[in-house]
């Protein structure tokens, strides 16, 4: 596995925050399909932006004189979101993915959305959701679009919000959100082989696991709403909360 490192350059200023990028090149590519808990065929998919080594770049401030680096505790998480959902033969729009939480352990809070800043989306915290029949789930963050009951957006109502169906289930594909916050150094290791308690290196891949996604216009109904989740290796083997 190769690793390359950019570092943004240093303006004399006296303290200037910077972010310290790593992209890494990874031999296992997988990323997230999430899958709706009651109906079946809608599915979304969620990707870090190269693969399994991509992990949040940290924002420190640096200063020149005297030289000075000073972790802020914050991290930058950027990822995809595609809605791989079949369009609906008598409504193409639809359905669509109009919400993307995530649930983190020991419920961080202080999130920021950095992209997109169109205004279709804005970034919520400590959201209480329903996934269907498995459970209720607080989310420590979630982005959403702007659309009333029936999945429409306010005053636009031919111009609906939120990402659309049809698009392809591979990594970079779909909408890119870049969000910031105190996300975890350590994760939880969600393999079945390892004991209770074992942590890894946080990586955006593993930061998905915890996502949850919100479809309106499921089952051929605007109002019709749905949320899917990564369900582990095995079907309906993944706890909700996933985070006790």
């Amino acid at each position: 596995m190769s690793t390359s490192t950019f570092r943004a350059p240093i303006v004399r200023n006296p303290l200037l925050p910077v972010a310290i990028v790593v992209v890494a090149s990874a031999i296992s590519l997988s990323a997230h399909v999430i899958k709706s808990v009651d109906v079946p065929g809608v599915t979304a998919f969620v990707s870090s932006p190269t693969g399994n080594s991509d992990a949040p770049v940290p924002l420190v401030w640096q200063s020149v004189t005297p030289p000075l680096t000073i972790d802020t505790g914050l991290r930058v998480a950027c990822f995809y979101v595609a809605n791989s959902t079949a369009p609906d033969p008598d409504n193409p729009d639809w359905p669509r993915i109009t919400s993307v939480g995530f649930e983190l352990p020991a419920s961080p809070s202080g999130f920021a959305l950095l992209d997109p800043l169109d205004g279709d989306w804005r970034l919520v915290e400590g959201v209480e959701t329903t996934v269907g029949s498995r459970g209720v789930v607080t989310l420590d963050f979630a982005l959403v679009t702007s659309v009333n009951p029936t999945g429409r957006t306010p005053g636009r109502p031919h111009d609906p919000s939120g990402i659309p169906p049809g698009q392809a289930a591979v990594r970079r594909s779909g909408t890119r959100f870049c969000v910031s916050g105190p996300f975890p150094a350590t994760l939880p290791d969600l393999r079945t082989t390892v004991p209770p308690g074992t942590v890894m290196p946080t990586t955006i891949e593993g930061l998905i696991n915890g996502v949850v996604v919100g479809f309106h216009g499921v089952a051929g109904q605007h109002q019709g709403v749905d949320a899917g989740i990564w369900d582990a290796v095995l079907p309906n083997t993944r706890p909700v909360p996933m985070y006790q």
